[in-house]
């Protein structure tokens, strides 16, 4: 005999899916830098979104760029615009708090690994060969140089309009003091130290920070680096300021604070799937923090 059902199945109900759907923050997001100018705030991730805050990050609006482009670095420049680099030699550029976004190519066949702008507002790009290249049109043209030496530079920024620096690779530290048009290598950073990010306070006091929870300071410019002691043996990716206090984020959710000349480590207390890899002073008060797997959330930074 057969029977007929009807009436028994429910209907699927996927709200909860399309919430999540929703959410400008993604789990598989690998957020990997971030930067902010008098309005805006803006989060990069590996999954080629650009994530933007104009409230000091409550609230969040998350654009997806054609091609998902794996976005490495943003920075931002004095005249307000945001650039970001990607891992196929390309340069974004917004001119609009990081809501709209223009690509151009870098023409070299090295590979670019870190982005900056200086304070005339040309752009930066640092990479394999230690080549360096700057554009003053927001990227549309770039002149480019070179050490012709096997090394990458790894984190790049200017102090001031005449003093940058680049280091990198096996301790590479390359210096200008006339605002780019020469840069000479200095002496390598000890033990051929492979810097994952560094933040110069002024031409003198530098740090940089890399695996093994190492960090160096600089007390002249690069001329010279001391080791300090961590609490940590954690690879470490990203430095931040706030004020006077220095911050360093790393693997596995580890925050470290820099205070009366030592470094201590900042319980923040939140769930971290993954590695930390940038911080952002954001107010006198807090730094957005974000890393992997999704991470991105505000730490007090009050004793």
């Amino acid at each position: 005999m057969l029977m007929t059902m009807t009436g028994c199945e429910a209907p699927l109900d996927l709200k909860g899916v399309e919430k999540v759907s929703e959410r400008p923050v993604k789990r598989f997001d690998q957020f990997l830098s971030a930067a902010k100018n008098d309005r805006a705030s803006v989060v990069v991730s590996s999954a080629g979104a650009v994530l933007v805050t104009s409230d000091e990050g409550k609230q969040w609006t998350r654009h997806d760029l054609t091609g998902v482009p794996n976005l490495i670095e943003v920075v931002s420049c004095p005249d307000g615009s945001f650039a970001a680099l990607d891992t196929m030699r390309r340069v974004w550029v917004s001119a609009d708090d990081g809501n709209t976004w223009n690509a151009n190519e870098l023409e070299t066949p090295e590979s670019m690994t870190t982005l900056s702008c200086d304070p005339g507002n040309r752009l930066w790009a640092g990479g394999s060969f230690t080549t360096l290249m700057s554009s003053t049109d927001k990227g549309e043209t770039w002149e480019t140089t070179s050490f012709d030496q096997d090394a990458m530079f790894t984190a790049l920024q200017f102090v001031d309009h005449q003093f940058g620096v680049a280091v990198g690779e096996f301790g590479t530290v390359a210096i200008t003091e006339n605002g780019g048009e020469s840069w000479e290598i200095g002496p390598s950073i000890s033990n051929e130290f492979y810097p994952q990010a560094a933040l110069f306070l002024d031409r003198d006091n530098g740090y940089v920070v890399g695996l093994n929870g190492k960090i160096l300071r600089t007390s002249n410019g690069g001329e010279s680096w001391v080791y300090e002691d961590t609490p940590t043996d954690a690879p470490l990716y990203g430095l931040a300021r706030q004020g006077m206090e220095l911050f360093v984020v790393g693997e596995g959710g580890v925050m470290l604070h820099r205070k009366d000349g030592r470094w201590e480590g900042v319980n923040h207390d939140k769930p971290v799937g993954s590695y930390l890899r940038t911080a952002l002073p954001v107010n006198g008060q807090e730094l957005l923090i974000a890393g992997g797997a999704g991470a991105l959330f505000l730490v007090s930074t009050r004793n």
